[in-house]
């Protein structure tokens, strides 16, 4: 009898998790919601792609200095955490992703920067797009993490490429503030 009790129970409290899940669930009704609620599927693949070559650059990043800080959380959490995306997308779209990739151009097929990249740009242009749902407002400058990364010579594609999944938090963290609450 103990042994059939336990399987039921198991079977009803994965019944009502799952109710409850389903009621938490975010109805959205524009566009720009529906992209912030589907974001988590786009950062899995950010992640993923970010896995396959995590060793490599890390491996190589040997400097104790980093260009994400909590100053750039704090920016990131800010009213202007819109223009910080915006702004660190565009830095890694035309400084950093180009940089790593001229290694990688040689191949044929889409690699995990490409990954990266594609994913980075679909996000730059839905801020872009969703301006008014973000509400982005511009005093965030980047000047700082560009003048590091400068200063960092050919290891500030090894810092940067190595601090990406940090980057990734930042950008969750942005994107979970931005939900609807039911």
């Amino acid at each position: 009898m103990l042994l059939f009790r336990f399987p039921l129970l198991s079977m009803l409290c994965a019944v009502l998790l799952f109710d409850f899940i389903q009621c938490k669930k975010v109805i959205c009704t524009d566009y720009c919601c529906s992209f912030v609620e589907a974001f988590p599927v786009k950062l899995k693949a950010l992640r993923s792609s970010y896995d396959k070559i995590r060793d490599y650059y890390e491996s190589k990043d040997d400097l104790e200095t980093s260009l994400f800080n909590r100053t750039i959380l704090e920016h990131f959490k800010s009213p202007y955490g819109c223009s910080v995306m915006n702004d660190v997308l565009y830095f890694y779209l035309n400084t950093v992703l180009p940089s790593a990739v001229q290694g990688e151009r040689k191949r044929k097929h889409k690699t995990p920067i490409d990954t990266i990249g594609d994913v980075f740009f679909h996000l730059k242009r839905e801020l872009l797009k969703c301006r008014n749902y973000f509400t982005c407002k511009k005093p965030f400058e980047i000047s700082h993490i560009q003048d590091s990364y400068s200063q960092m010579g050919e290891k500030g594609l090894y810092k940067a490429m190595g601090e990406l999944d940090l980057l990734f938090n930042y950008i969750e963290d942005y994107l979970v503030s931005k939900r609807r609450k039911n």
